[in-house]
């Protein structure tokens, strides 16, 4: 919900443009998660498969594109998108520090 308020009322997007940033924030933010949970440790703990970061790589591309292009949907600022990637980024590192104190709180680890 928040993305949604900061577009609307910080930078007013249209209700088209809005709904390519619940797309690219639901995209990122499903990367991020994935990057936490595919680790009981800490996420710099194991480097990812070829397969793994390939994936990543390709998601982005994609999104990124179609995103940016506004191909089959409203286009997105650079500036947007790049917020988002690091909203995500930040977003991962929360996570990890929660999962962290968490497993170390129930000693799970």
């Amino acid at each position: 919900m928040g993305i949604l308020v900061f577009g609307s009322r910080v930078i007013h997007l249209d209700i088209e443009t809005l709904r390519t940033m619940t797309f690219v924030t639901l995209t990122c933010n499903g990367q991020a998660v994935f990057y936490v949970v595919r680790e009981r440790k800490r996420i710099w703990s194991s480097r990812p498969s070829l397969l793994v970061v390939l994936s990543s790589i390709a998601d982005g591309l994609i999104v990124g594109t179609l995103a940016l292009g506004g191909i089959m949907m409203a286009p997105l600022a650079p500036s947007v998108v790049a917020g988002i990637l690091v909203a995500a980024i930040v977003l991962a590192l929360v996570l990890d520090q929660i999962k962290a104190w968490l497993f170390a709180r129930f000693k799970m680890a």
